[in-house]
């Protein structure tokens, strides 16, 4: 099978050749094994591990005001006016940053706002789909925002969330405004990336390792019904797999998202208190689960016992197609020994596949 082939037989719930497998290799991570392994620069790295099928995701995050988006030098800072319209500040040598302003700092803002169509994400698609060769080395997919995160990145997290509790009609709005931009920009990645048969990831992080950061009942009364009529556009149009990209524990919401016409979640790690085997147990093929292994608690600096039985826990449960196994993150604090000792643990049980 090729990755294309293998992924799309994972997402039909069908049997593969072997496990399917998506990897992210973060720049300090790739560093440290150029390092080790006495390579050069321009080696690639999913060259070595060959076996892993999604590698690059086509995805856009731009926002509605990128034409204004620019950055300056501030002393030690970086100051950044972001495609959503936010000011942050960070540390010429940092990772992290401060959000100093937001385009919604009262809620009459709202009206005021003009978004530029997001015809610009055609471009952007192609750029990386060329630049990267994704359709001759990896299964293609794409991805787009959701709705949650671009609501608090043009409001603010916690204005935001106090928003949901206290105005009711200001939040359906904003909402609505958001998902508007978000199903154009859907449209145009899909057409740039021809990703109709594979999958699009749907970018909304609002979880912790606990829960949610919003309760079932405002997700259900907020989001889904917009989830619903955005998903059902975007699958009249031909796509088949929307995934969910959610890290954080998302046991209370799983229901919903079926409902909201999600097929699947990308974001299963036992850090969260979710692991593939549970999942599987209680939905069968009603999701695909991308995910799986704990970048945290397993990779980051485990025995190798670990390592082993979390592979081996989830090859138990994924032969008849629905899983597709990653990690979080491959991220520097995670030992390239360890790592080299995961993929060859998956090597091994594709023997007996």
């Amino acid at each position: 099978m090729t990755p294309k082939e293998r992924v799309q037989a994972a997402l039909n719930h069908k049997k593969t050749d072997r496990m399917p497998q998506y990897e992210f290799f973060f720049p300090e991570f790739i560093r440290n094994w150029k390092r080790e392994n006495n390579l050069k620069e321009e080696d690639d790295i999913y060259e070595n591990y060959s076996n892993i099928d999604i590698g690059r995701i086509l995805a856009t995050q731009t926002g509605p005001f990128s034409k204004q988006a620019e950055s300056r030098n501030v002393g030690d800072d970086t100051i950044i006016r972001d495609s959503w319209g936010r000011i942050l500040r960070t540390s010429k040598n940092g990772k992290l940053f401060e959000v100093i302003e937001t385009v919604i700092k009262e809620k009459s803002d709202l009206d005021k706002l003009v978004f530029e169509a997001p015809s610009s994400s055609r471009d952007d698609i192609k750029r990386i789909a060329n630049a990267n060769d994704v359709s001759e080395r990896f299964a293609p997919v794409s991805g787009v925002m959701g709705l949650f995160m671009p609501c608090y990145y043009l409001r603010g997290e916690m204005n935001f969330l106090i928003d949901l509790i206290e105005d009711e009609v200001f939040c359906h709005n904003l909402i609505r405004k958001v998902a508007n931009f978000i199903k154009t920009q859907g449209e145009n990645v899909l057409e740039a990336s021809g990703t109709y048969d594979t999958a699009m990831w749907v970018y909304d992080d609002f979880g912790t390792n606990k829960g949610s950061l919003i309760s079932p009942a405002f997700f259900e009364k907020f989001f889904v019904p917009i989830y619903k009529e955005i998903i059902s556009y975007w699958k009249s149009l031909g796509l088949k797999n929307i995934i969910l990209h959610h890290d954080g524990n998302s046991w209370e919401i799983l229901d919903l998202l079926i409902e909201a016409g999600f097929t699947g979640i990308q974001g299963i790690y036992p850090s969260a208190n979710m692991s593939i085997p549970s999942v599987k147990a209680k939905y069968g093929n009603k999701l695909n689960l991308i995910g799986g292994i704990c970048n945290i608690s397993v990779l980051a600096g485990s025995s190798k016992k670990a390592i082993e039985n979390n592979v081996a826990s989830i090859f138990e449960v994924a032969k008849d197609g629905g899983v597709i196994m990653g990690s979080h993150s491959i991220e520097e604090d995670i030992p390239i020994e360890n790592y080299d000792y995961y993929y060859k643990t998956v090597m091994k049980y594709n023997e007996k596949w």
